[in-house]
């Protein structure tokens, strides 16, 4: 009867030392696409809501404001959902201009929007205030809100004070493209504030 032979030590050692190897390549290239991929839903995200805003603006002469009147705040479906309706009580935002606003971004934090108070109007149609300008701003990865356009804090707070004051749209400062998935995401009246461009990392 022949006798069963097993693995030995040196070679188990050896196929956990293979399976270290791949697993020290894969998991970061894994953990860099699911970042990736919330960065690229954020963006996509931001871009969609803030294009919806626009088309609300062409028709109501103004960006709507949260909780009819507060110019900041961060982002529901209470806000801008069915219960924001216009003069004969029909959804003004919602599903006319967006089926559903997104609740989080890919991170899982509500979507930060501001909008300039100053010579803010109230159409007869809409029965809300409108305003004049807004942001609309993705946190990023680290989630905080505190920096801002983190790239260039100076520039985040040049915009702050364009929105208060209703200055020319061409002084905003130029769009800032970031490198890394903690960056703020911020979306400006039209355009990008800040935005991800080239091959995106992990900031610290």
């Amino acid at each position: 009867m022949r006798k069963m032979k097993g693995f030995t030590l040196i070679e188990l050692l050896i196929v956990v030392a293979i399976i270290g190897i791949i697993a020290a390549i894969a998991i970061p290239n894994l953990l860099d696409a699911i970042e990736r991929s919330r960065q690229k839903r954020s963006v996509s995200e931001v871009k969609s809501i803030a294009n919806s805003i626009q088309s609300f603006s062409t028709d109501y002469g103004g960006y709507p404001s949260v909780n009819d009147g507060v110019p900041a705040g961060y982002m529901t479906q209470a806000d801008w959902g069915p219960a924001y309706v216009d003069a004969t009580n029909s959804p003004a935002f919602c599903p006319d201009y967006l089926q559903a606003i997104p609740t989080q971004d890919g991170w899982g934090i509500a979507y930060n929007y501001y909008a300039s108070i100053d010579s803010a109007t109230t159409p007869p149609r809409l029965g809300h205030f409108v305003m004049t300008n807004f942001s609309l701003c993705s946190l990023g990865a680290n989630r905080d809100e505190s920096a801002g356009l983190d790239d260039n804090t100076a520039a985040y707070a040049d915009y702050m004070a364009w929105l208060d004051a209703n200055l020319d749209p061409n002084a905003i400062p130029g769009t800032i493209n970031s490198w890394c998935y903690e960056s703020d995401i911020v979306w400006v009246n039209s355009a990008f504030q800040q935005a991800p461009e080239g091959k995106q990392k992990k900031c610290t």
